[in-house]
């Protein structure tokens, strides 16, 4: 968040510079600009900005939420994997739930550091690997422990679907179109009222840099937001810590049956 606020007074910096260098011309110390062009620029490139920082905003959050959702979805998952392979024999069973346990620790620590660099971590590939082999080396012998394998494995391709969306979120940044757009605004809109003639007092000098830090901080809060995984708002591994925690209930429910 420092990068953003640091952001904003660059940008207030900048138009105090812009208003003190091109509001001491003749034309801004006479005041023969037109009022309605004035007004027309102005109303159009707010529009533009406006526009812009709306479209990115939105994206940005909506993808943020999306991704959220995800890791939930992969949680419910695992979830439902360690529920089902309780009925597995013993030792089959034990094999699946350490190598759950192995896997949701990989995405906690290895694989979290590794999403916010923008890609995934061979490590948790393997870890969730061995999951499924565990589960399809499973030797059934009653019926009961045959539905559980046959749970256990259906549960494995929901899983392997829920992570595939989660790792498909670490590429959802906004466009570079709605960036440049934004940015382009932004400069727009501190440099317009100097460049047509706005006069360098005191009050003017304020509001140009009230308007700078706004528009510098609309564009840095967007760049915090482009990409779920990092930045101010990031999203945080608690679906896949509340995962262990439910392992350690299931654990207890069945110590008790």
């Amino acid at each position: 968040m420092w990068r953003v606020l640091l952001g904003a007074l660059a940008g207030a910096a900048l138009a105090l510079a812009l208003g003190t260098m091109f509001g001491r011309t003749l034309r801004s110390r006479e005041g023969t600009a037109n009022p309605q062009a004035l007004a027309f620029a102005g109303a159009a490139i707010l529009g533009f900005f406006a526009l812009f920082t709306g479209f990115s905003i939105a994206g940005a959050w909506q993808e943020l939420n999306s991704a959220r959702q995800h890791t939930y979805e992969e949680s419910r998952a695992l979830t439902e994997v360690y529920w089902s392979s309780r009925e597995l024999p013993a030792k089959d069973r034990q094999a699946v739930q350490a190598a759950l346990r192995n896997y949701t620790r990989m995405v906690i620590g290895d694989e979290w550091s590794q999403m916010q660099a923008g890609h995934g971590s061979a490590a948790a590939w393997l870890a969730a690997d061995q999951v499924r082999w565990a589960a399809q080396s499973a030797g059934p012998q009653t019926p009961a422990e045959v539905s559980a394998k046959a749970d256990t494995v259906q549960g494995l391709t929901d899983l392997f679907s829920t992570r595939n969306a989660r790792l498909s979120d670490i590429k959802a940044v906004v466009p570079g179109l709605a960036l440049g757009g934004l940015v382009v605004g932004s400069v727009l809109v501190v440099a317009t009222p100097v460049v047509i003639g706005m006069t360098a007092n005191r009050r003017n000098l304020m509001v140009l840099c009230f308007v700078g830090a706004t528009v510098t901080f609309a564009v840095g809060l967007v760049l915090q937001l482009s990409g779920p995984f990092s930045g101010v708002l990031k999203v945080q591994p608690a679906a896949f810590q509340l995962a262990l925690a439910r392992y350690d209930q299931i654990d207890a429910e069945a110590a008790q049956r």
